[in-house]
């Protein structure tokens, strides 16, 4: 049996299809005028509910079967999908009980979900980071350069598709800075001097959504290495909120200032303008503290918004 064909052919397939589903499906949505995080949730539960059916998740044996794959991974150091299909996974098959082995759900059965599953949890986790882009896509009902692509190394604001639809359609938002420059700046004496002394105020809202544009700059960029809230905002409180709640117990979760750091502008409020109003104060104090890639990441969140004002005051008229 050719273990590494059949799971190629069908992730290959199967992420073809779905790129395509998510295509077409936001397409239809934006015509019935359904707002895009309402289309893209609702879309993300199609393929949920297609996914529930396959055997690998309703099956206990083939559930713990499909953990051993991807616990097996970091066994090899190259040809890793391969080897853990030949090895790990096809001594674990052999396992199974009776009831499993005697029905027509053979081992290349479970390659063919296996490798589907894998490939929806790919495709998934590209739209879900990249979001901004196919935003940018939907509310200027164009779709002409979708695709659901792994931008590694660079991040995806950085790629030809986001830039161009950037020019396109928000032009006065170009930037010669890119995601890949450095967090980090060499600061001499007298400019560290200079800036504690000007230092802007931040509420604690406002520190709370700098460290989720910090988060999400990094979660977006780079997604081989993700930090998670939980880990994020026990940091962000030791080094500077006045939260002491998520080191002690669970309470952290009831926090404004996590709600905000996992939820971002609409645990702020969900009146756009407010919205608005909120990160172009935040922009005036980036910018005092020239914080490139944070004030870059909120001016583009800030076009969208007053791209989305707009579209609600032409259609009030």
């Amino acid at each position: 049996m050719d273990y590494l064909n059949i799971y190629n052919s069908n992730y290959n397939k199967a992420y073809r299809i779905g790129e395509s589903f998510f295509k077409h499906k936001l397409i239809q949505f934006n015509k019935e005028t359904l707002s895009f995080g309402r289309a893209s949730n609702i879309t993300r539960e199609l393929i949920e509910n297609f996914e529930k059916n396959f055997s690998i998740n309703k099956e206990h044996q083939l559930f713990e079967l499909k953990n051993v794959y991807q616990n097996s991974l970091r066994n090899y150091s190259k040809n890793e999908i391969e080897l853990v299909l030949k090895n790990e996974v096809k001594k674990g098959f052999l396992k199974l009980s009776l009831d499993i082995q005697n029905t027509n759900y053979t081992l290349e059965s479970f390659i063919k979900e296996l490798a589907i599953h894998n490939a929806i949890n790919e495709f998934s986790r590209l739209f879900n980071n990249h979001s901004d882009l196919f935003k940018m896509m939907y509310d200027n009902d164009y779709f002409d350069l979708f695709e659901i692509k792994d931008y590694n190394p660079i991040d995806f604001r950085d790629s030809k598709n986001y830039t161009d639809l950037l020019n396109r359609f928000y032009p006065l938002k170009k930037s010669p800075e890119t995601y890949s420059e450095s967090f980090l700046e060499t600061y001499t004496d007298d400019i560290i001097d200079d800036l504690e002394n000007n230092l802007p105020y931040f509420n604690e809202k406002e520190k709370a959504f700098l460290l989720h544009s910090i988060y999400k700059i990094i979660e977006e960029s780079k997604s081989n290495t993700k930090l998670n809230n939980t880990e994020f905002y026990k940091v962000l409180s030791i080094v500077n909120l006045k939260d002491d709640s998520c080191l002690v117990s669970d309470n952290y979760k009831n926090s404004d200032y996590y709600r905000i750091l996992s939820g971002g502008l609409e645990k702020i409020s969900l009146d756009i303008k407010l919205q608005d109003n909120f990160i172009d104060i935040l922009i005036s104090k980036t910018r005092q503290l020239k914080l490139k890639n944070i004030t870059k990441y909120l001016s583009e969140k800030s076009t969208f918004l007053k791209a989305s004002i707009a579209r609600n005051n032409n259609k009030a008229k």
